[in-house]
């Protein structure tokens, strides 16, 4: 989407939300106040500090308005330095903020350090608790936005996302013509359903559908597919397990639908409502502080995000955990099952897809006959028929990709090593350098870079391009190696 786009969009947005407030004055300042409401900030005000990572072996400076990262060097001088302006705060603060910042080219990328509420101190975001983490290269797409943004241009969550188009309603306002979210849970369950929130294909949209595209009211199943690990859900609970817990619950299973967000929650407030004694009829003293929750929906530290304390919403008798203290990074191997929809045989066989084979390439290719013009599986084609030497036809499909989104970096890179595979380095070369103008914050691009120049004995630029690889990312012992074996680094 251009710029212009962005900007009429979020036009759109800000008026939805002005012309709500006449008739639903006291609704719009509540909600205001509620986590959806401020989902997002721009140009956020940050608490200065310093952190230091010691499984990287990083030090972070957070002070005006900036994030820095660098690494002492032997003689105690900073060496790997990389500083980003902080122009995004992801997150209402009721648990966590993390940052993100926005480059020359337009991307939007998240940072390391994210700020925890419930321990008022700033560790490693989610996920990056580790050696080999992203630091600050992780771009945040559309799919990870879309749960915090009311559009694709970062903006807080406004009464659309749930209610939907407005515009009949605004011309002549009545219940019957804008959407009420008591009638489905779904409504909810775009953002608040996942079943896994790394290590896995948790959901596929289907054909022709774009991350932005869903409309409050419509089915669910007609936006995306949803897809499960094959192993028992008990242990597992994170961030974003909300509605996917509540699912495990004998409530939710035997109450025939009726048993949804809004029973206890009200979107416009926050306000969580009392809803057990409507089916439980108990004589035991329940606590006056948490009343039912605090002991059948206990608060648990999540596994992808150890520095925040949630409710768990699997309704339980006695609930049994143990709070884990460092982030689960363990790979899931087993096979994926459908959840919640119901998933055709093709778009399962996909979503299963681990290791780039003839079969995989063959389920990419059935499955673009659906949608032809779909850019992840285009891309995971190409990928895929690099790997089995079929270059020519990687090519094609890599170049249709980069005409479909030109900012799709990822496919631009595999572009190059298919062209260079073919023996043509230096349109290899030519394509190396537009991955990196397109996106400089891309180790892997910087890396194919020097290895391409390398192939062409441009040793001093091979040389610079590693170095730069390993400046974004001090891990990366292949860029390392590569420049230690260069004639001009011996």
């Amino acid at each position: 989407m251009k710029t212009a786009s962005f900007a009429a969009l979020l036009l759109c947005t800000r008026l939805l939300a002005n012309d709500c407030r006449p008739c639903h004055a006291a609704i719009a300042e509540t909600f205001a106040k509620t986590g959806m409401g401020r989902s997002i900030t721009v140009r956020p005000s940050v608490l200065p500090a310093t952190f230091y990572h010691r499984l990287s072996n990083r030090h972070y400076t957070i002070a005006e308005g900036r994030m820095k990262r660098h690494q002492p060097s032997p003689a105690g001088a900073e060496i790997n330095v990389i500083e980003k302006t902080i122009d995004v705060a992801i997150g209402s603060g009721n648990h966590s903020i993390t940052y993100a910042t926005r480059t020359p080219q337009g991307r939007l990328l998240e940072l390391p350090v994210s700020w925890y509420s419930q321990e008022k101190a700033y560790f490693m975001s989610p996920g990056y608790d580790k050696p080999d983490h992203f630091d600050m290269r992780r771009e945040v797409v559309e799919s990870c936005l879309f749960c915090h943004s009311d559009t694709p241009e970062p903006a807080a969550i406004t009464c659309r996302r749930c209610h939907g188009d407005a515009v009949a309603h605004l011309a002549r306002p009545g219940r019957g013509n804008i959407y009420n979210p008591k009638q489905s849970s779904e409504v909810c369950f775009q953002c608040h359903l996942e079943t896994a929130s790394m290590g896995i294909v948790d959901s596929m949209r289907k054909p022709g559908r774009s991350v932005f595209s869903y409309k409050p009211g419509e089915p669910l199943a007609d936006y995306k597919l949803y897809f499960d690990r094959s192993d028992p859900p008990d242990g597992r609970f994170e961030v974003n397990h909300t509605a996917y817990r509540m699912m495990q619950s004998a409530c939710y299973k035997k109450s025939g639908g009726k048993l949804g967000c809004v029973t206890c929650h009200d979107p416009h407030s926050a306000r969580a409502r009392e809803a057990c004694g409507s089916c439980h009829q108990s004589g035991h003293t329940r606590s006056k502080a948490t009343g039912c929750t605090g002991c059948h929906m206990a608060k648990r530290k999540a596994q992808d995000a150890i520095h925040v304390r949630m409710t768990d919403h699997w309704i339980q008798r006695e609930p049994k955990f143990v709070d884990p203290v460092k982030e689960n990074h363990e790979p899931y191997l087993g096979n994926l099952v459908p959840f919640y929809t119901k998933a055709d045989e093709l778009s399962l066989a996909v979503a299963n897809v681990r290791v780039p084979t003839a079969a995989s390439a063959g389920l990419y290719e059935e499955y673009l006959e659906r949608a032809p013009d779909d850019v992840p599986t285009l891309t995971a084609l190409g990928k895929t028929l690099i790997r089995l030497d079929r270059d020519r036809e990687a090519e094609a499909r890599l170049r249709r990709v980069i005409e479909l989104d030109p900012m799709e970096s990822s496919a631009r890179l595999a572009l190059a090593v298919s062209i260079g595979k073919q023996g043509d380095l230096a349109g290899a070369l030519k394509e190396m350098k537009a991955t990196v103008a397109s996106d400089p914050d891309d180790s892997y691009a910087w890396l194919n870079l020097g290895l391409t120049h390398r192939e062409l004995k441009q040793f001093p630029e091979a040389a610079a391009a590693f170095r730069e690889a390993i400046r974004l990312q001090p891990d990366f012992p292949v860029a390392r190696m590569a420049l230690a074996s260069l004639p001009a680094a011996k």
